[in-house]
């Protein structure tokens, strides 16, 4: 697992928060956080930015060219963003994988007390412009804030070589 802090220019992240924070950004609806098993009430919005299982293409997607380029995507299999509601107090939305066999990287729009927890313990808190890099075999799972009125992160799976 690597962990980058300030990971894109300033000028960049703030174009990209700029896109995401607009009236005219798409935010769907999606009751529950990672798994069919969530408490009432809890819930979530997200932005699918590229999904070729539903065949989603977000007219936004251009917006993080310079960030796939960044990481050396070669291979894209999904770029999804979250916007997780302040709770009053944090919730755990369970352990997943994404996509096996592949890179996993999250990028935390905004700074709040929310984290990213993994199975094997490790914590990446949510830290405005960082970008946390991992093997997508590796067990996370999303932790709400209870100290700003939104956590907003985007996820990517790709890979980074093509396989034969």
């Amino acid at each position: 697992m690597e962990v980058h802090d300030n990971f894109l220019p300033a000028e960049e992240f703030q174009n990209l928060s700029n896109c995401i924070l607009s009236p005219e950004f798409d935010w769907h609806y999606l009751s529950g956080i990672c798994s069919h098993d969530n408490p009432p009430g809890s819930f979530q919005f997200i932005h699918m930015f590229y999904d070729p299982d539903t065949g989603s293409q977000s007219p936004y997607l251009p917006v993080l060219n310079y960030t796939l380029e960044k990481l050396g995507v070669q291979s894209l299999r999904r770029i999804k963003s979250n916007l997780t509601p302040k709770s009053p107090e944090p919730f755990e939305g369970g352990f997943h994988i994404d996509f096996p066999h592949m890179k996993t990287s999250i990028l935390y729009m905004n700074t709040n007390n929310g984290y990213t927890e993994f199975k094997n313990g490790d914590i990446v808190d949510s830290v405005e412009n960082r970008m946390v890099v991992f093997d997508s075999n590796l067990e996370h799972q999303t932790v709400t804030c209870t100290d700003e009125k939104i956590r907003i992160v985007i996820n990517f799976n790709y890979s980074t070589l093509f396989l034969k």
